[in-house]
């Protein structure tokens, strides 16, 4: 039997997506499914996305924070609270095959641009609704942000971190990244049953869904006990060895030897502590239990006398499972991240070679791929409005009446 060969074809090359979303959710989305060959179309108010410029974190002159979401995609600036600009994005979406936004219901509404009154006209849309809370229940209007929405109404202030500490702050959209993910899933099964049915639909993912979701294990156990989870703080761990230390050059360390027993005995001889296996206090798991934290006090105190590379030569060599707390910094300049394609280096309007995170997964016959910056706010608006049978007296008409800046 011929064996099939790689199509060496990004996977949703033609695929069609139009995303009228701003920050980082909505657009992120939309930009994973572009690193997998779709284009793109951003349609963006006159002042642009708020994204833009937000933080003015510029290296070299790149707004890299903007860069993140947005990415492969063409702008189109668009007054669409104008009966040509909604006539325009209807345009845009009549050979589309998917539409990504995250205004409230409200102003979808009064747009006229929620699902249900477009579907008629556009049977095979895949409409992808970003939202903060849901599309049900009391709270759908309400105002969100990952920290909002998917860390504190979420359950993570409330599970991380010690007893009785002060809550541990969400850094750079880690609510919005991993929910980005969850909307295109739910993208890509709306698009399978396309190719079964032939009918598009209405498919919706949450930040706070999103957060429930990754905090699954502390929730379910309040679903099954009716108490929320233990905090805890690294003297109260239940497995000494799944816990953190730190080395003598100040540098952390995560031990997750999950099979305490089995692991207990090498450890022990591996940092050259003894007392952890003759000691009573210590050679029994059951008896252990009493003197946790004087169990980590000799784990900690033998592994603050060197530096962490000497532990980590130690622990690979005996196939321990564990990790450096790896800095932002030492993830940029990983080889592993890089061999994976997790960290890539893309060609930027004005930077040139410019790091960039890529996609998280692979798929062996369809490649992904960062094939251009972050667009200027409406850089493609003439270009597009081309493309959908405008003519340059209508654009210069549209210019003239502020449909587009």
């Amino acid at each position: 039997m011929a064996t099939k060969q790689p199509t060496d074809m990004p996977l949703l090359k033609g695929l069609k997506v139009v995303e009228m979303a701003t920050w980082l959710f909505g657009p992120m989305s939309a930009c994973i499914l572009s690193e997998m060959g779709a284009q793109v179309v951003k349609v963006e108010p006159h002042e642009g996305d708020p994204m833009r410029g937000l933080i003015h974190r510029l290296h070299d002159g790149v707004d890299w924070v903007f860069e993140i979401p947005n990415r492969n995609k063409r702008s189109v600036a668009l007054n669409v609270r104008t009966p040509e600009g909604i006539d325009a994005l209807r345009r845009l979406l009549a050979d589309a095959d998917v539409f990504i936004v995250n205004l409230r219901r409200g102003a979808l509404e009064r747009l006229g641009i929620d699902h249900a009154s477009i579907k008629a006209d556009h049977p095979r849309l895949i409409y992808a609704h970003a939202t903060g809370y849901g599309t049900e229940g009391p709270d759908i209007d309400r105002p969100a942000f990952d920290e909002l929405a998917y860390w504190a109404r979420g359950g993570f202030m409330e599970t991380l971190g010690p007893p009785d500490s002060e809550p541990i702050r969400l850094v750079g959209a880690m609510g919005d990244l991993p929910s980005a993910m969850n909307l295109s899933t739910a993208i890509f099964a709306a698009l399978y049953q396309r190719e079964l049915t032939g009918e598009g639909q209405f498919v919706t993912c949450s930040l706070y869904g999103g957060g429930i979701w990754a905090n699954g294990f502390a929730i379910q156990g309040a679903l099954a006990t009716g108490q929320n989870f233990p905090r805890s703080d690294r003297y109260s761990a239940f497995n000494p060895l799944y816990n953190s230390y730190r080395s003598s050059d100040g540098k952390w360390m995560q031990l997750a030897m999950i099979q305490e027993e089995r692991f207990w005995g090498p450890f022990a001889e591996a940092i050259d502590q003894p007392i952890l296996t003759e000691d009573p206090r210590f050679a029994e798991a059951s008896v252990r239990r009493k003197h946790i934290r004087e169990a980590v006090e000799v784990i900690e105190q033998r592994i603050g006398q060197e530096p962490r590379d000497h532990w980590a030569a130690i622990f690979d060599a005996r196939d321990f499972p564990w990790a450096p707390a790896a800095d932002s910094v030492e993830i940029a300049n990983d080889p592993q991240a890089a061999a994976n394609g997790y960290v890539r280096t893309m060609q930027h309007r004005t930077a040139g070679d410019f790091k960039i995170f890529g996609l998280p997964f692979q798929l062996e016959q369809a490649p992904t791929e960062t094939r251009s910056s972050a667009p200027e706010l409406g850089e493609h608006t003439e270009m597009v409005l081309e493309e959908l049978g405008y003519d340059w007296d209508e654009i210069a008409g549209m210019k003239a009446s502020g449909v587009i800046p």
